[in-house]
Order: C-alpha cells, then sequence, then structure tokens
C-alpha cells in the first residue's frame, strides 16, 4: 500500500529558490522564465535549475512554446534614431523646401521617401514641386502608426501577440525591409495540483540548506528552518574518470598472479623465431611461421641468436630429438629461419627465455606475463591482429599434472567463471595437454576458452639442461572479459567508444 503524501514534509524539503518560483506562479498562474528571473531576482541558469528541480517532483509543469518576435533592422535602427523619410520630406515641405532640385541636393533619401508620401496619400508631384495634401498636413505633426511600431521596437525585441492590432503594418515594414521577425522557444511554467497544496506550507522564514558558523554566531538558525534533503530524488548520472576495462582487467591479473607467489616475465613484442617457435619445439615448416598467420618484420630483418651452445641443443633437437628420447621432425634445421624477427605471436616465448636462464638453485619457481600478441589474421567480431594473452609457467621438480588443475581452477574462479571443466587436448610443445571450457547458457553448449599441459622433454631439455616438470598455460582472456561486459563482437573490446566506457562497470571480483 502506498502512504500518502505529507505536504508539509515535502514543502519542507524544497530549495529556496523553488519557494520563490511558486509564490510568483501562485500570484500568476503562469510565467515565462524570463518573468520569473524578473520576479524573483534569480538568474536565468537559477530559475532553469530551480524549475528542473520543481518539475521533477510535479511541483510545476513547463510547457515550451514557439513565439515570434519582432526587431528592428540596420536600416528601422537608423529610421528611430533619423525619423522615416517620407515624414522628414513632409516636414521639409512644411518648411518651405518644396522644389525637386532642391529637395535631390538636400535629402540623400529623397527617392524612397517619394514613394512612400504618395503611397500614404500625403503629396503630389506637380511642376518640379512638392504639394501636400490635407493628410500629409496632418500627418507631419501626428505619431503614425509606423512610427509607434519602430518606436516601441526600438526598445526591446516584441512578441507577436502585442502587435495583433497592428499587424498589417507590421507587414508593410518587414517587406521594406525596417524590421525583421525570429522565432523563439519560450519556456511558460504553472503549478500543478500538487503545487497548490504546498502553498500554504511554504513559511515565510529563512530556509537553510547550508549551516555557516555565521549561523552558530549569531545563533539566527534557531529562527531558521533547516530544507530537507529527499535521497530518492532523480539525480543526473556521474561519468568519473577511469581507466579502460581491458587495463582493470590487466592489472587485476597480474596482482592475481603474485599474490599466488608468481614473478612477472616480461620481454619486447619484437622478438626472434628462435625463441617464438624454435625454442618450443615448433618446426621450422610449420604452418603458423607462414606469412598467413605471422608478422615478419622488414626492418630489422633478422637479430643475433643467444648462446651457440643453447642453439647447438635446440638444433639437435629438431634434427634427431638430441638427448631427449625423441627422434626429432627429421629435417635440416636452419639457422638463419630460426633469425628472423617477428611480431611474437604469444607470450610463451618469454617462458622459453625464463627457463634457459634458471639455474638449479632456482627450482621450483613461478612466472607470469601479461601482454600484447601478434596473428597477421583477417579482423572480424570474432578475430584481431592484436590482443592481449597471458602466460604462466610452475617449474620444478615436485610439481604435478593436478597442481595445474589447482591453478587453472582458482584463475577461472578468481576471473568470474563460474561453470567450466576441463578435457583432454593436444599442442605442439606440451603433453599430457587439456582444454578449458566454459559453458555459455545462451547457447547451451560448451566454449572453448584456452589450453594448458605440461611441457614436452624437447621443449625443457634443451633450454634447461635436463628434464624437469613443467606445468604450462596461455590463457587469452577476451572472451571472459566479452561475457562480463555484455560484449559479442572482439573489435568493440579495445575501442575507445566513449559511450561504452563511460556505462562499463568497474572490474571487481
Amino acid at each position: 500500500m502506498v502512504r500518502p503524501l505529507d505536504p508539509k514534509l515535502m514543502a519542507s524539503s524544497l530549495h529556496e529558490n523553488e519557494r520563490k518560483i511558486m509564490r510568483v506562479l501562485n500570484e500568476r498562474k503562469a510565467a515565462t522564465f524570463e518573468e520569473l528571473s524578473l520576479a524573483t531576482d534569480l538568474n536565468r541558469d537559477a530559475v532553469e535549475k530551480a524549475c528542473a528541480w520543481a518539475e521533477s517532483k510535479g511541483i510545476i509543469e513547463v510547457e515550451k512554446r514557439s513565439r515570434r518576435f519582432f526587431q528592428l533592422s540596420e536600416e528601422g535602427a537608423l529610421y528611430a534614431e533619423e525619423g522615416l523619410p517620407e515624414k522628414r520630406l513632409i516636414r521639409m515641405a512644411m518648411e518651405g523646401l518644396t522644389e525637386i532640385e532642391a529637395l535631390r541636393e538636400a535629402f540623400p533619401l529623397l527617392n524612397i521617401a517619394l514613394i512612400w508620401v504618395r503611397r500614404n496619400g500625403w503629396a503630389e508631384v506637380k511642376d518640379g514641386r512638392i504639394e501636400l495634401t490635407k493628410e500629409g498636413v496632418e500627418a507631419s505633426t501626428e505619431e503614425t502608426v509606423d512610427e509607434r511600431i519602430i518606436k516601441r521596437l526600438s526598445l526591446s525585441p516584441t512578441g507577436e501577440e502585442e502587435l495583433e492590432d497592428l499587424m498589417d503594418r507590421v507587414s508593410l515594414l518587414l517587406r521594406r525591409g525596417l524590421i525583421r521577425s525570429s522565432e523563439r522557444v519560450e519556456k511558460v511554467a504553472r503549478l500543478t495540483e500538487l503545487g497548490i497544496t504546498l502553498i500554504p506550507f511554504l513559511e515565510e522564514v529563512e530556509v537553510i540548506a547550508q549551516l555557516t558558523p555565521e549561523h552558530l554566531r549569531t545563533r539566527s538558525w534557531t529562527k531558521a528552518a533547516f530544507q530537507r534533503y529527499d535521497v530518492k530524488l532523480p539525480a543526473p548520472r556521474i561519468y568519473p574518470g577511469k581507466r579502460h576495462f581491458v587495463s582493470q582487467v590487466i592489472d587485476y591479473i597480474r596482482r592475481f598472479w603474485v599474490e599466488l607467489g608468481f614473478r612477472e616475465m616480461k620481454g619486447p613484442i619484437v622478438e626472434l623465431a628462435f625463441w617464438n617457435f624454435d625454442a618450443l619445439f615448433q618446426p621450422q615448416d610449420h604452418p603458423a611461421r607462414d606469412l598467413a598467420d605471422t608478422f615478419y618484420m622488414k626492418t630489422p630483418r633478422s637479430g643475433r641468436l643467444p648462446d651457440p651452445e643453447l642453439v647447438r641443443r635446440v638444433k639437435e633437437t629438431h634434427e634427431n630429438g638430441w638427448t631427449t628420447g625423441s627422434t626429432g621432425w627429421g629435417y635440416s634445421w636452419d639457422p638463419e629461419l630460426a633469425g628472423r624477427c617477428c611480431l611474437r605471436t604469444h607470450t610463451t616465448s618469454l617462458s622459453a627465455l625464463a627457463i634457459s636462464r634458471l639455474r638449479e638453485e632456482d627450482l621450483p619457481a613461478k612466472f607470469f606475463s601479461v601482454g600484447r600478441v601478434f596473428r597477421n589474421e583477417t579482423i572480424d567480431w570474432n578475430h584481431l591482429i592484436e590482443f592481449y594473452q597471458t602466460d604462466g609457467i610452475v617449474i620444478g621438480d615436485g610439481v604435478t599434472f593436478r597442481h595445474m588443475l589447482g591453478y587453472l581452477k582458482e584463475y577461472l574462479e578468481r576471473m568470474g567463471v563460474e561453470r567450466f571443466r576441463f578435457r583432454p587436448g593436444y599442442f605442439p610443445y606440451t603433453e599430457m595437454s587439456l582444454e578449458a571450457e566454459v559453458w555459455v547458457e545462451e547457447k547451451q553448449s560448451w566454449m572453448e576458452l584456452f589450453g594448458a599441459g605440461m611441457f614436452r622433454p624437447e621443449v625443457v631439455k634443451p633450454l634447461f639442461g635436463r628434464e624437469v616438470p613443467v606445468l604450462a598455460w596461455g590463457p587469452g582472456f577476451d572472451r571472459i572479459v566479452m561475457r562480463h561486459y555484455g560484449i559479442n563482437d572482439l573489435r568493440r573490446l579495445y575501442s575507445n567508444d566513449l559511450g561504452q566506457l563511460r556505462e562499463a562497470k568497474i572490474w571487481l571480483r
């Protein structure tokens, strides 16, 4: 059941400017904003705000109406000072100057004046002279309708309704170009029934909206009323400055891995193919290494390969398996291809580099990375050439596949994924491998999120010098973020759409 409105309580919550406007409207029934400004001594902005507040509370209603206004043109303003040409002409004639030739020398506006004295029936031209009619003689001493209109408009623009009885002459002055018209939208306010019921409760006392030291010093607050504040009133939306939500997610992921004891790996986005592919036991004829999938640099085209001993181990692993127990890929490994520079296609290259720098005393160790990666793909709703990826590795003699399941479970739960599962998978440089999938309620199906696994001996032994278990994962987070923010086009995820950024909620997990 809706509680009845307490008018006294509502009146006590009104701002002083609202009270002033209501008192004026109670006397006048309706008033324009300009009239309210004059009657209340409030500037136009204050009137606009007060009326907006009052209208939102249902106390007043504001009607917009279009009015036609008239004002003097430049020529009309000149005539307002010097007089209409036709009036000046008949006055000169009254003073005895009637010869056309003499008038032409003395009066530059003679031609205009002659047109209008004839149309008004004030004079005739005979034998090179002007002869005034009876009407012309009378007009020389009287204020004409045209003069009254021009005089009035010289004071301020005037609405059409105020000149309603003179519109035939106004139309004539418009055609003469002495005045011009314009349309103006006016706002007219009037009290609603609710507003009328509040009038008796508008106390004629000072209403304090903010208590000041002066109020306390003079104790004037004891005789004043305090403005009540209604926290349920509608308020404008505030869009505070905030970081792009993808940046918020990146910071969150970075903080999450650090809290679990991981150290961050960082490296350049321009990488040697050696670290991006070869160190991860990816053959040099693999389709992913083609120009169709990878951005290769023109300048610099190639770089310096790392430690020759490390390069030798990787080379032999590719060619014959080295001492890993594998037969390798069985081809002649080309160091020139390994030295090509490319934009990294994944941050797993950082994992390979980190393993190569570890010593026995560093184990066990945990690393993560968050960074941009690049793929030479056709841009559409589901593919970009540049995006972010996070990688993680855990290396140590005691780590197992179940440890990885625990890390990934914690990661997904912290990212807000409620329903997920792990399935067996296959990837070139991990064995055992898994795929993480998330349940999509809208499609009633599972969607792949990322892959993970344990690095193969062909990856670890050439880099570290011996076989040691390494857990590795490289989840992107685009799809998780897209689902969280209701975005269905990957291109919008990284856009700088101000509307989207303003409306996007802060990433809190």
